[in-house]
C-alpha cells in the first residue's frame, strides 16, 4: 500500500500540494490538465514525457528586484573592475547567479521533493528541470525538453507578453518558473482571463532587445496571450566565435527585456 503524505480527496490533495510547493519557497503555484498542451511540438509534450500524465503543475520563484534593477548601483558606479570588465563580471556574480541560477536549482529541488511524495502514493511523476545556462558549455543545448513558460500560461499563472517571457499579474516578469508532469489528477486553475502586458502602450522590451524579439504578423492586442506573440531568436541574445569559451553576450543574461518592464512587482495584489 502507498505511503500516503497527502490525503486521496482531489480537493485536498489539490491544496495539500499547492501548500507544501508554497512552504518550499516558490512564490505562485498552478495546475493545469495535460489536455491544455495538445498542439505542443513533437516531443515536447507532457504526454510525450510521460504517457500517461494527468496533469501538469507548475510553480514559480520571483527575482529579487534589486538583482533586476542592476543598473541603479552597478554600471555607473566608480569600483576596482575594470570598466571595461564590469558588464561581463555583473552578468556572473549578480544578474547569471543570482537572478537564475540561484531560483534554477531552488526549483528543482522543489520538482524533485514533488515528485518523490507523489511517487510515494504510486503517482508517477517527471520533475523538468529548468533550461539552464552554463557558460562555457551551454548554449548548443540551449532548448529544453519542455518549455516551463508554456506550463506556466497553461496552468493560469500568467500570460506571454511582448517580451516572449510570462507576465503575471503580480510579478510581472520578474519569475523564474519549474513544473512536474504527473498521473495524479488535481481541480485545475483557470486560465488567465486579464491582460497584463501593456502591449502597443509600451514596447520597451522591443525597443531594448538587439533584435532577438520579433512580434508575430497579425497580433490581436486585445487576445489574452496563451500563445506566444513574438519570438525569440537566441543568437541574437549572443554570439559564439569558432574556439571560444565564452559567448559575447548581447542582451542574455543581462536580462534587459525584464529590466525595462514597467509591469513589475505589486504586493498589494
Amino acid at each position: 500500500m502507498p505511503y500516503e503524505i497527502f490525503p486521496r480527496m482531489k480537493t485536498d490533495i489539490t491544496t495539500s500540494i499547492k501548500e507544501y510547493i508554497l512552504s518550499e519557497g516558490a512564490s505562485l503555484v498552478g495546475i493545469a490538465p495535460v489536455s491544455r498542451f495538445e498542439g505542443a511540438p513533437a516531443g515536447h509534450g507532457p504526454l510525450d514525457l510521460l504517457p500517461k500524465a494527468k496533469s501538469v503543475i507548475s510553480f514559480g520563484i520571483r527575482m529579487v528586484d534589486s538583482i533586476i534593477d542592476y543598473e541603479e548601483y552597478f554600471i555607473g558606479a566608480e569600483t576596482r573592475t575594470p570598466k571595461e570588465n564590469r558588464p561581463f563580471s555583473l552578468v556572473l556574480n549578480f544578474y547569471l547567479e543570482m537572478g537564475h541560477a540561484v531560483q534554477d536549482r531552488q526549483l528543482n529541488s522543489i520538482a524533485c521533493k514533488v515528485a518523490l511524495k507523489l511517487e510515494n502514493q504510486g503517482l508517477k511523476t517527471l520533475p523538468t528541470p529548468c533550461t539552464q545556462g552554463i557558460p562555457g558549455v551551454i548554449f548548443s543545448n540551449w532548448w529544453g525538453f519542455f518549455s516551463q513558460r508554456h506550463a506556466a500560461v497553461q496552468a493560469g499563472l500568467g500570460e506571454f507578453g511582448y517580451n516572449s517571457l510570462v507576465m503575471n499579474p503580480k510579478f510581472g516578469s520578474r519569475v523564474r518558473y519549474g513544473s512536474v508532469i504527473t498521473e495524479a489528477e488535481f481541480n485545475y486553475d483557470p486560465l488567465l482571463t486579464e491582460k497584463v502586458c501593456l502591449r502597443e502602450n509600451c514596447r520597451k522590451c522591443i525597443e531594448a532587445c538587439p533584435g532577438a524579439i520579433k512580434l508575430r504578423d497579425n497580433v490581436n492586442p486585445e487576445e489574452i496571450f496563451i500563445v506566444q506573440p513574438s519570438d525569440t531568436d537566441p543568437h541574437l541574445c549572443m554570439e559564439f566565435h569558432e574556439g571560444q569559451m565564452m559567448p559575447e553576450f548581447k542582451c542574455t543574461f543581462y536580462g534587459h527585456c525584464v529590466n525595462v518592464c514597467p509591469v513589475k512587482i505589486n504586493l498589494k495584489k
